[in-house]
């Protein structure tokens, strides 16, 4: 299982099998425009493949004025 951080929710989640971070998003609420998702402390493009054995943070973003 993948173990997922969502950074600055002090959440964790599982993930089992190969899927794409923009699933993962979803399955957890998220929006990706608003998100980036780090594997294995290196930033991914939302439709790339996330393994069993990878570690993934997911950092919530935001802008303002």
């Amino acid at each position: 299982m993948a173990k997922v951080k969502i950074f600055g929710d002090s959440k964790e989640v599982q993930v089992e099998g190969k899927m794409s971070g923009e699933v993962i998003l979803k399955q957890l609420g998220l929006s990706s425009s608003s998100t980036i998702i780090l594997r294995n402390g290196k930033p991914i493009p939302e439709d790339s493949l996330v393994g069993e054995d990878d570690d993934i943070t997911i950092i919530k973003s935001f802008s303002g004025g």
